[in-house]
């Protein structure tokens, strides 16, 4: 398992390079923003440096949930405020990456976490640092198993001491880290 991260406000601007995006991803930058494009350029560099396709060459299929795959590299991305994280492994991995603000912590905790987690988040006084770590944490799962947020409770896990421990059979290794002042990630990923 590898990932890397980068801040959009760090990247030189010759970072993005449209000549590496085909010509259906040039036009979806073109609706969707410099982000897109920088992402999308970052992801077919790194890509094409891993598995010797030719970054024009690499054609991504994509999850019923549209979880973008490329059969030769499995690999997640995320993306939250200024930050990027590019997670590469042999077999599929799931990361997540966010900037922490104030929320309404127990109302999305309800939808997302399992009833023992639940419990002691609600115990433990709604911490925004244990909501972003779970958060975080659910996402990366449910990125890994190439579903959908709203099907978070299928991957049940109890955060205790900074660390996440899966409740459910042949689940992957789900690792936390701080990518940078403000912000929480998770990476999921079969050992």
């Amino acid at each position: 398992m590898d990932y890397l991260l980068y801040r959009f406000s760090a990247l030189a601007p010759d970072t993005c390079d449209l000549q590496l995006l085909p010509v259906a991803e040039q036009a979806m930058a073109a609706k969707r923003g410099g982000k897109y494009a920088i992402i999308r350029t970052l992801l077919r560099q790194e890509l094409e440096r891993r598995s010797g396709v030719p970054a024009l060459d690499i054609s991504f299929s994509y999850s019923e949930h549209g979880k973008p795959i490329f059969e030769a590299q499995p690999f997640n991305i995320s993306h939250s405020g200024d930050m990027l994280c590019m997670a590469f492994h042999h077999s599929s991995i799931g990361v997540d990456v966010e900037r922490m603000r104030p929320r309404h912590f127990a109302a999305l905790a309800a939808r997302t976490m399992c009833p023992e987690q639940l419990a002691a988040f609600l115990e433990r006084g709604c911490q925004q640092e244990e909501f972003y770590a779970c958060w975080c944490a659910t996402e990366a799962l449910v990125k890994w198993a190439g579903d959908t947020v709203w099907n978070a409770q299928r991957y049940p896990f109890i955060y205790r001491h900074n660390r996440i421990e899966c409740l459910f059979a042949d689940a992957p290794r789900v690792e936390l880290f701080v990518p940078g002042q403000g912000y929480m990630g998770a990476i999921a990923y079969t050992i």
